[in-house]
């Protein structure tokens, strides 16, 4: 085989490595981005069970005191009041935890993402080195000696420059 035919070998290996580790971690950085958007789904639905469960016990609370003789007014508007703030604090929290959620899966997602460029980016780095390497070696003659000249630096040689000393 040629020294053209074994460096795009080695270049081609180094690309599709690149493309396999991008492809990898963007499909990491999808499924990311679906977790958070799940996720914050089921925190608006969260928060949606939290406000209609608080307007009813805040029902509950205002048939009790009618039911009871107690004046809709004074101490029992501030109860209800505080049901109502309870009720709406707590949706909010859980709506406020969906969006957390969703954002740091956002950002994990484009970090996975970055990890893809580099992937793909180094593989393709790693291909062209590879590639020169191969094709230098191959036209030297993968090490068998050839290329060497007279007096060069030899670790095969008994005096590591080439020649044998004169005995």
């Amino acid at each position: 085989m040629g020294a053209e035919a074994l460096a795009l070998i080695g270049l081609v290996a180094g690309v599709w490595k690149g493309i396999s580790g991008r492809k990898a971690y963007n499909e990491q950085a999808n499924q990311y981005d679906e977790a958070g958007v799940l996720l914050e789904k089921e925190a608006y639905r969260d928060a949606a069970v939290i406000e209609d469960e608080g307007k009813r016990f805040a029902a509950e609370q205002k048939q009790q005191y009618l039911g009871s003789g107690v004046q809709i007014g004074g101490s029992a508007v501030v109860t209800l009041a505080q049901t109502d703030k309870w009720t709406a604090t707590k949706a909010e929290n859980t709506r406020s935890r969906g969006r957390a959620l969703r954002a740091y899966n956002e950002r994990s997602g484009s970090l996975a993402r970055g990890q893809g460029r580099a992937a793909f980016i180094g593989g393709i780095a790693e291909g062209v080195t590879s590639a020169v390497g191969i094709y230098g070696k191959a036209k030297a003659g993968f090490g068998g000696g050839k290329g060497l000249k007279e007096g060069t630096y030899d670790p095969r040689s008994p005096d590591n420059w080439g020649h044998n000393p004169p005995r």
